[in-house]
């Protein structure tokens, strides 16, 4: 049995995109490979979830700080040495002495190396077979967000950000196989990386996105970590742009769902039209029938889960060209594709309004889901290139 060395930023989350495709590779492949999982702990999310996948577990705790001043005294501490300069680059909040050590230690008897972008930079001088989960394009993201920034910090942050990102995206070219989760990081990608560039799309836990709620709740939602730029730009731009032109016509209450709200956010959460949950224990609570799910994205990169999950769950979806992007679903038949607000915000009436073609796309979104993006198909490939770079 191949004995595969897996390392991941943090214990491995169903409920995490960044760390959502790994979750599964173990779920998937554990069966099939000897896999020791090595990663940071930051103690919100459980590992006991993935044991019985995983031949061998180490963890090294990552500290959760409340307040910025202690997270960036950790980060600085751990990164102003020369090693770490010299193997990754000066900014890393997941470079730590212990966790070089433990890799180090548990590499002899492994067959494949299979990380995370965060975690590459630990093993790209490794002689073995090696596989890295990029995800996206991470410095186009940055690159975008700095033509964006209008004042001189904020395009400094996002310009320094994207020449670090870049600079440390080369390390892909030392692996054997890099994975994406659509064609356009790839397409990014391939003009600067030589490396072996795949696409393999998320999938959804169609058996665990089931809509079973019984009640029905006409609302619109939009769900997402409220912590990151992308998702607070997109719940900006439709709650200036396009909600009141949807409240002009008719009162749909608006929930955003999701961990760690901004500040922006909490302060919508006044308005009595708005419901800000903040984290929740089961976001499919939050997505029963009669719901509309929004993504109107206007930023950000790779395929949005939430997308996917909202379509499992029998849900409509108004969504913009970036929103939707690496998801090759059909306008009007498996989802409703709106980049102005003015249509954005007809789009949401429309279904509002008229129940049968809400749940017709519902209904085709689900068999869309369930065609072309099961996780067992998309570990079938993941599969197939682990046996080509082992071999």
């Amino acid at each position: 049995m191949t004995k595969i060395l897996l390392l991941c930023h943090d214990i491995p989350s169903m409920t995490v995109g960044a760390t959502l495709p790994l979750y599964h590779l173990i779920k998937q492949l554990g069966n099939k490979y000897d896999i020791h999982l090595i990663s940071f702990n930051s103690k919100k999310y459980d590992v006991k979830l993935l044991e019985k996948y995983l031949s061998d577990i180490d963890t090294l705790l990552i500290p959760e700080y409340l307040d910025i001043k202690n997270q960036l005294k950790y980060t600085v501490k751990n990164m102003l040495s020369f090693d770490n300069i010299k193997t990754r680059s000066f900014l890393n909040y997941y470079y730590h002495p212990k966790m070089k050590k433990l890799i180090q230690e548990s590499l002899d008897d492994k067959d494949l190396i299979i990380t995370d972008m965060p975690m590459a930079f630990y093993v790209k001088n490794i002689k073995k077979p090696k596989i890295v989960y990029a995800f996206d394009a991470v410095s186009d993201y940055n690159y975008k967000m700095y033509n964006k920034a209008e004042t001189l910090v904020s395009k400094t942050y996002w310009y320094l950000n994207y020449l670090k990102i870049h600079r440390y995206e080369q390390t892909y070219n030392k692996f054997d196989s890099c994975i994406l989760v659509n064609k356009k990081d790839k397409q990014i990608l391939e003009k600067d990386i030589d490396t072996n560039l795949e696409v393999i799309p998320n999938g959804v836990d169609t058996e665990f996105f089931r809509n079973n709620n019984e009640k029905t709740d006409p609302h619109i939602v939009f769900l997402g970590d409220m912590s990151t730029p992308p998702n607070n730009d997109a719940v900006k731009y439709f709650i200036e742009e396009i909600y009141p032109k949807v409240l002009s016509k008719k009162q749909i209450p608006f929930w955003i769902v999701g961990r760690n709200p901004s500040s922006y956010i909490e302060k919508v959460g006044n308005d009595s039209n708005i419901t800000v949950t903040g984290s929740v224990e089961d976001v499919r609570t939050y997505l029963c029938p009669g719901t509309i799910f929004v993504t109107p994205m206007i930023s950000g990169t790779g395929i949005k889960n939430k997308i996917l999950e909202a379509m499992s769950m029998n849900l409509p979806v108004v969504s913009t060209s970036i929103g939707i992007n690496g998801i090759d679903a059909e306008n009007y038949k498996e989802f409703i594709l709106c980049d102005d607000p003015t249509g954005f915000a007809d789009a949401i009436l429309e279904l509002s309004y008229n129940k049968d073609l809400s749940e017709k796309i519902g209904l085709e979104a689900r068999r869309f889901v369930e065609k072309n993006y099961s996780w067992e198909r998309s570990m079938h490939k993941m599969e197939k290139i682990i046996e080509k770079v082992s071999t």
